[in-house]
């Protein structure tokens, strides 16, 4: 294997974190990598590449139980490419078997276009929706999400099968729940959406946003009904200018995730040993994955 394509699509970071650093394990292993942002393609600012590459890898975050529909619509562009071997990823806030079948729509479009995805995984990374993390426990996943990697890195080259399965019925329902989401509480949480005083218009939200979703019209910043939710806006904003006046409480206010991890990466002060074996109630589901990354 000489040569790697990894396209991915990332909310507020989590995913774009991992994908470099699986491009880093990749190259450590003498694989040239090439990333590529799936709006690029999407959007056509750059063009697919796919026979360019012996094996390509598709990442994206858990969005309300689904893939996001840039992801979704990037799986469904794929040219047909029989035979050619692909892995998914996916970072979430949680491993648990609900976000196991996230990427279901888009394994299913991959391989009606005769891509061979043998190798499906799930990476846990920092809350960025409701639940704030103790920053502990953020520190303590990337340094678990390190270790997977290079897990990850090793079964695709040796080409070793993982499937995330999940129940038929449980997954039918979820997918509902997660179109729901994406298409009515987004496009409400988009209506409330507004640049405050602290906006000093330079339009970095305009430029980023994966769905063209943000305007500027008249000196002002507009949020059209196009949006699905991935929060990039509020969080990447320099000036901490974007607020949200539809369901504030998904908004964590500071997210240390993402875009900001290093902040706490580089404080040696905090220790990120957060989830231990004794760790109880909704943390005890993380011991086995932290035992697993060992």
């Amino acid at each position: 294997m000489k040569r790697i394509g990894i396209f991915y699509f990332s909310g507020t970071g989590n995913t774009e974190i991992i994908a470099k650093l699986l491009s880093k394990s990749y190259e450590r292993k003498q694989i040239e990598v090439e990333l590529f942002r799936i709006e690029d393609i999407v959007t056509h600012k750059k063009p697919f590449v796919i026979n360019d590459f012996d094996m390509i890898g598709v990442g994206h975050p858990v969005l309300g139980f689904g893939a996001s529909g840039i992801t979704d619509l990037f799986a469904q562009m794929l040219p047909h490419c029989p035979e050619k071997k692909a892995f998914i990823f996916k970072t979430a806030s949680s491993p648990h078997y609900l976000n196991q079948g996230a990427s279901a729509a888009v394994i299913q479009a991959m391989e009606a276009k005769g891509y061979r995805v043998f190798h499906n995984s799930i990476i846990a990374m920092p809350c960025n929706w409701y639940i704030k993390y103790d920053d502990q426990l953020n520190k303590q996943l990337y340094q678990a999400a390190v270790k997977k990697v290079d897990k990850i890195v090793a079964d695709t080259i040796n080409t070793q099968e993982q499937h995330l399965k999940i129940n038929g019925v449980l997954s039918k329902l979820l997918r509902f729940l997660y179109y729901g989401e994406e298409h009515y509480g987004a496009q409400y949480f988009a209506k409330g959406l507004a640049a405050s005083a602290n906006c000093n218009r330079c339009k970095k939200c305009v430029r980023d946003c994966p769905t063209n979703n943000i305007s500027e019209a008249d000196g002002q910043i507009c949020f059209g009904s196009n949006c699905i939710w991935c929060m990039r806006c509020i969080y990447a904003c320099p000036n901490h200018a974007i607020k949200a006046r539809h369901l504030t409480g998904c908004v964590l206010d500071p997210y240390t995730g993402g875009f900001n991890i290093d902040q706490l990466l580089n404080n040696p002060q905090i220790n990120g040993n957060y989830v231990t074996e004794k760790s109880k109630g909704y943390y005890k589901h993380l011991i086995k994955y932290f035992e697993d990354a060992e």
